[in-house]
């Protein structure tokens, strides 16, 4: 079969910058159809690679990170996650040995985006074994104290599973600062809508700092117009005292969330679990990340007939 422009000029930029754009299958493939559902297993997580060398001010500051990098890269190829969102994927060289290490067994990947007038990226990194593709990026212009430092903003993507559409919306708000999450849900629930689509539904993951249970949670979700389901857990939190990163006074809270917004389709999250990664280093068991994983199990269904 003739391989069409696009297939080869993909093909010759992989080769030359070993990058993916998350290019589509071929237009010509057959679609499935209109009653059959795709699973899609999607996974959050806040990975805690803050930029290295912080721990010359304080050693509370050292967070291992190039030490958890090739864990974190074990577990995840190891994993079944369709698509990844990784938060706190600041530190460049942990970045790019993250990338090359997940590679091959997610080759569609979207780096951190970063908006020029800030010194960090976001942070936020998908990771998908599906084609996927960036579709915008939004950097909040509402921040307070170091998280000024980073483009904490919201990308958005479009990602494809057997020929079933999808979007995702991965973000990292605020810490600290209700009044500057609040205006984080209002830019974040504006760019949702601009791309928001009927008939694809759309994720909505990351570390939103904002506790379920607590009042600003109800609000916004009820701003960015989306669904949560409950996570399937003893204890469903994403932080807690138990983590090895934490200390004793850590209150349990669920802060990391995958929410949906299904549109017309009667997609749907089956279930949520809590990803709980560990290690063993020095005689010691370590947490992977300071915040646990939020793994949701999804089915991609279609929409009535037009």
């Amino acid at each position: 079969m003739k391989r069409t422009f696009t297939a080869w000029l993909v093909g010759a930029l992989w080769e030359l910058y070993g990058i993916t754009f998350g290019a589509y299958p071929d237009s010509s493939a057959t679609p499935p159809p209109s009653d059959q559902n795709v699973a899609l297993k999607l996974l959050t997580w806040n990975i805690q690679l803050l930029p290295a060398g912080l721990e010359a001010f304080s050693s509370d500051l050292d967070k291992l990170q190039l030490t958890r990098v090739p864990w974190i890269v074990e577990f995840l190829n190891q994993s079944d996650y369709d698509v990844v969102c990784l938060q706190e994927v600041l530190d460049p060289t942990a970045t790019n040995l993250l990338v090359n290490g997940l590679r091959a067994t997610f080759p569609h990947i979207v780096m951190p985006p970063k908006d020029p007038a800030r010194l960090l990226s976001s942070g936020v990194l998908f990771a998908a074994r599906v084609p996927i593709e960036q579709v915008d990026f939004v950097c909040y212009p509402d921040c307070s104290g170091v998280d000024c430092l980073a483009s904490k903003g919201l990308t958005i993507i479009r990602g494809e599973k057997n020929g079933r559409a999808f979007m995702a919306a991965g973000t990292h708000l605020q810490a600290g600062s209700q009044t500057v999450r609040d205006r984080q849900y209002q830019s974040m629930a504006d760019a949702i809508a601009r791309h928001r689509k009927d008939h694809i539904p759309m994720f909505v993951m990351g570390d939103f700092n904002t506790a379920k249970g607590e009042p600003p949670y109800e609000q916004m979700l009820s701003k960015i117009a989306v669904r949560d389901f409950p996570v399937d857990d003893p204890k469903p939190y994403s932080v807690d005292a138990e983590n090895s990163w934490k200390d004793s006074g850590q209150r349990p809270r669920l802060i990391d969330h995958i929410f949906l917004n299904p549109g017309v389709t009667g997609t749907t999250i089956t279930r949520q679990t809590v990803q709980r990664a560990r290690r063993n280093h020095q005689g010691k068991t370590i947490d992977l990340a300071d915040h646990y994983g939020i793994v949701a199990e999804s089915l991609l269904m279609a929409g009535p007939e037009k």
